[in-house]
Parts: structure tokens; sequence; C-alpha cells
């Protein structure tokens, strides 16, 4: 489990014993999903089974970063096949995995059919989703959560995780494409060879000398919503710290000024949330320069990956093997 997060310890100025303390490292949440059964009922049969039969399902959960005494939510949506075709008006349960550590049942939702709900957290409704409001009785305290998703028609899965942060918890956020795989395009590449990219030597080490004192991690990506759990899979293989995932809620992602407008957009509700912009920001693209500029990151503590140009007052990063040692010097910000 990440421990509370705040300001740095009094007299922890980086110099003495206390400094060299690492904070406890974020749960990854690996641990096996809950056996349910009873799966092979479907609210819809001749409907389900048609949109079934598009393809394998391609769900995915909506990792959030919340607060603790504010709503909480489970959310995901659920789809098959390369027409992303939703399932509508079917039971899926719901579990968690408070702190990462065992798991309990929440109850029971169902997916919505276009034109029900409304936004939340950012995720507009659409056929498909799911909303689960976690009970006030059973609300997550700070930490990390994980929510797992089990559609009662065909067992199929989607996860989730909850950061339930502290008050003054600190955050770092990075960019994916081209900023930490070995190219821009990299994820259209292993989509073909079905070989997971590189990542840039260094860079998940950087990351991990940043959750060690204390940072809260944030991977915003405008690739499609489809990607979201191989997202997850290649920051897992690639040995990046656990953190949270965004990606755009569509089926086919952002590029450009699209892609700029929808990390502004993720990172002013976040700013909103934590009461200040993040921390440390990481990117390869002009536009991520007028974001993190946009949004108030520290230029001091926006670096740029091998980006030629203007850099707003940002850091050029060459290698990430040289930001390790002067990451991991920092103050720690974990209570």
């Amino acid at each position: 489990m990440l421990m509370a997060c705040g300001a740095p310890m009094e007299g922890d100025d980086g110099t003495g014993d206390e400094a060299r303390v690492n904070c406890p490292s974020p749960a990854a949440c690996t641990l096996n999903a809950p056996t349910q059964a009873g799966t092979g009922s479907w609210d819809h049969p001749v409907a389900s089974r048609i949109t079934v039969a598009e393809g394998s399902a391609r769900h995915r959960g909506r990792d959030l970063f919340l607060r603790a005494g504010e709503p909480q939510w489970g959310i995901a949506k659920f789809a098959y096949g390369l027409a992303d075709k939703d399932l509508e008006d079917e039971t899926v349960d719901v579990w968690l995995a408070r702190d990462c550590r065992a798991w309990e049942r929440l109850g029971t939702t169902k997916t919505l059919r276009d034109g029900e709900g409304s936004t939340i957290e950012g995720v507009p409704a659409n056929g498909g989703r799911v909303y689960f409001p976690i009970p006030a009785s059973r609300a997550l305290g700070v930490g990390r959560h994980r929510i797992h998703f089990v559609v009662r028609g065909d067992g199929s899965t989607a996860d989730a995780i909850l950061d339930v942060l502290p008050a003054n918890a600190r955050v770092a956020v990075s960019d994916v494409d081209g900023t930490l795989t070995s190219s821009e395009w990299a994820a259209v590449g292993a989509l073909i060879t079905q070989q997971p990219p590189a990542a840039h030597p260094g860079a998940s080490d950087a990351l991990w000398a940043l959750a060690r004192r204390g940072y809260h991690i944030f991977y915003l990506t405008a690739r499609p919503e489809w990607l979201d759990p191989t997202t997850h899979q290649w920051l897992n293989l690639r040995g990046f710290p656990p953190g949270i995932v965004h990606t755009t809620t569509g089926a086919t992602g952002a590029i450009n000024s699209a892609a700029q407008q929808f990390k502004v957009d993720e990172l002013t509700a976040l700013t909103r949330r934590l009461g200040h912009a993040p921390d440390y920001g990481f990117g390869n693209r002009a536009s991520d320069v007028a974001t993190y500029n946009g949004i108030g990151v520290n230029p001091r503590n926006a670096y740029y990956y091998q980006l030629q140009g203007d850099l707003g007052g940002g850091q050029y990063n060459g290698d990430y093997r040289s930001l390790v040692a002067p990451f991991s010097a920092l103050a720690r910000v974990c209570q």
C-alpha cells in the first residue's frame, strides 16, 4: 500500500539520514482476480450474443485519482471486437480489493444504453459504460485500491485502480508515446508486429526515483481508450512504477491540437482536485510544453525528451539515466 504523501518531513532537507530512507513503494495490486460462479446468464440473450460475436472483449476500467470524503466511483467500458461494439443493459458484478489486499464483493450494476447517464469524473456516458458509486458505508481510505468488474453473461472482466490521495499529495505526470516508448508511433507498430515497444533507457528508473520519494505517478496518453489495458501491460512489462493511467475516452484517440486539449482538460481537473499543479512533467513534443506551461507545472521540473526547439523554460532531457541520481536525492514528500 502507498502511504499517505504530503509535505516534506521537518528536518528532511535531502542531506540527513531521513532523506536516504525511501517512501514505501506503491502497491502493484497484482493479486489474482476473485473466483466468481454463476456466469452464463444474459439479460438479453439474443442481442448480447450478437454483440459478443463481434470479436474478443475489449473491456477497460478507468483509473482514478480520488479524495477521501468525496464521491468515489468505479467506472468501466464494455465492448467487443474491432468495431468496439457496446454491450448494453447487461449485468456486471463489482468487486473491490481494498488496499490491494483481499477481495470483497461491492454489488451489481448494469451497462448503459446509448443516451443514458451523464458525464462523471470526466468520462462521458455512452453505451457499454458502467458508473458504480461506492457506498459511503464502504468508502475507500487513503491508498491504492483495485476495482474488478465481471460481465455476468460470459465472465469477461475489466479492472481499474483507484488512488485515494491524502492531503498535500504530490504528482508527477508523464506522456507515454515517444516520451517513454522508443518512438512516437511505437504503439502503432506494436499492433502490427505484436512485439511490445522498447522504453527509453533509464526512463523507468527515473520515474521510480520519484515514486520512491513519494510522488504519485500519472501516465497521461492520447491513445484510444481500448488501448488502456495494453498500456498498463506495457508499463508493467518495462518496469515502470505503478500509477494511474488515463487514455482518451474515445475509440480513435486524439492527435495534435485535440490531444493537447485532452491533456489540458485532464490536468486542469487534477489540479482542481489537488489544489495545485503536478510537481513534475515529462513529454517530448511542443504540445507537451504548451500543456505543462498552461496548467502551471514549474518549468524547472518539466523535462522534454530530446525535443529540439522552444522548451518554454523547461529542461532538455537527453538521457533519463542522468535524472536518476538527482531525483533520488530529493526530499521525501510522504508522511
